[in-house]
């Protein structure tokens, strides 16, 4: 049975992840809903048809404006809820989706 957490975990897998493991897994699970990957500068996101590293969601909303960074924020919130599921430390300075 596939897991409804990014890459189809559970939740015990999920809960026993690191904080910074699971920023990236949202970033790029975020990556993969929005189809980043079209438009990415880097070949090889292109090639596989997925953005292969999770900084490409912030590469990318660096260049938005204010409206469209709110709507990306919006579409992100229920990615962004499963982030904080089981976690007590290890997210200070982390930014949100």
């Amino acid at each position: 049975m596939k897991g409804k957490y990014p890459g189809g975990m559970t939740l015990t897998q999920w809960r026993r992840l690191p904080f910074a493991i699971r920023h990236q897994l949202v970033g790029l699970a975020l990556n993969a809903q929005f189809r980043y990957w079209r438009t990415c500068a880097d070949a090889r996101c292109r090639r596989a048809r997925a953005c292969q590293d999770y900084t490409c969601y912030w590469r990318r909303r660096q260049g938005l404006s204010f409206e469209e960074t709110m709507q990306v924020r919006n579409l992100a919130k229920p990615l962004e809820k499963i982030l904080w599921i089981g976690s007590n430390k290890g997210s200070e300075g982390r930014p949100l989706y």
